[in-house]
């Protein structure tokens, strides 16, 4: 438990889907403990521009009676403890801590490229989560003014290029990813949860990320996007190809934007949409079973174009 209010504070890059992700935080803090996943994504280079600014404090956040306007209380993650304001040009977030005695509070710019996360007196493993989630939140966010778009879904790493199995929570992404491993060969997992995408001159590109939901895979690496797959259960296994608007719409739900802020989801929108006109989107109805995972394989690299 952190129990002081320090005064000298710290700094840390870190580079994720090539955005530079900057944190200042008090020195009492072992930030490195604090974020496990996010060791391989340290950049110590201080000559790039930082693109994303948040800093850490312990002081007591401003919050005053008046948080402003209430545009969600839903989250899969913390359920009725989670709270999303806007007021005037900050958006405020609070997660009530695991005792129900305090709150966490992130004030976010818009466009969420600085943001503060004020810490309450809580357990490590608690501040671990709670910072950790937050990061991926305002993240996600603010790398659309970048043209980088993060995804929910996982990744499997075919000889050296992606393929994102997409689809609503508890379709079987993950197991589908696993069937992979086990029946198609040169294949490993890139993340499984939270990746990044993003247009280059060399195409699009597909990042592995700090964020990886309940699998411990955080892998900085970046491979060239070969396909999206949205699965959906069924009784038999059939792959369908879309194309131009079905594209758009089947990879759209995974995307991760908040609708409240009007110029970053037509950024995503637009960044989108350039993305579907260079990689092919598949419709897969499936069993979790291995004749699944081969007939995938098979529609995406063994099909002429």
């Amino acid at each position: 438990m952190i129990l002081t209010n320090p005064t000298e504070l710290s700094k840390k890059w870190y580079k994720i889907a090539d955005l530079i992700l900057e944190i200042n935080y008090p020195a009492s803090l072992d930030l490195e403990k604090l974020l496990p996943s996010f060791r391989d994504f340290q950049h110590n280079t201080t000559k790039e521009n930082r693109t994303i600014q948040v800093n850490l404090s312990m002081e007591q956040a401003p919050q005053g009676e008046d948080l402003g306007q209430l545009l969600s209380d839903q989250s899969i993650s913390w359920g009725d403890r989670f709270c999303f304001y806007e007021k005037g040009n900050t958006f405020i977030t609070t997660i009530a801590n695991d005792r129900g005695t305090d709150f966490w509070y992130l004030y976010s710019e818009r466009d969420f490229a600085q943001s503060t996360i004020y810490i309450p007196e809580s357990t490590e493993t608690e501040q671990s989560a709670v910072i950790c989630w937050m990061l991926m939140m305002l993240f996600g966010q603010a790398a659309l003014l970048h043209d980088v778009i993060m995804i929910h879904g996982s990744v499997i790493n075919r000889n050296g290029q992606g393929i994102a199995f997409l689809g609503k929570s508890g379709t079987g992404k993950s197991t589908h990813s696993r069937l992979w491993l086990k029946h198609i060969p040169d294949t490993s997992l890139l993340n499984d949860d939270n990746p990044a995408i993003r247009i280059t001159d060399n195409g699009v590109i597909i990042y592995g990320t700090p964020w990886s939901g309940k699998t411990p895979c955080y892998k900085n690496e970046a491979i060239p996007l070969k396909a999206f797959v949205r699965l959906q259960q069924g009784p038999e296994n059939i792959f369908e190809q879309l194309s131009g608007v079905k594209g758009f719409i089947a990879v759209l739900p995974s995307c991760t934007a908040i609708r409240w802020n009007k110029d970053l989801f037509a950024m995503m929108n637009s960044t989108l949409e350039k993305v579907i006109s260079q990689v092919p989107v598949g419709f897969l109805k499936c069993l979790p079973d291995e004749a699944a995972a081969e007939l995938c394989h098979q529609r995406i690299f063994e099909t002429p174009s």
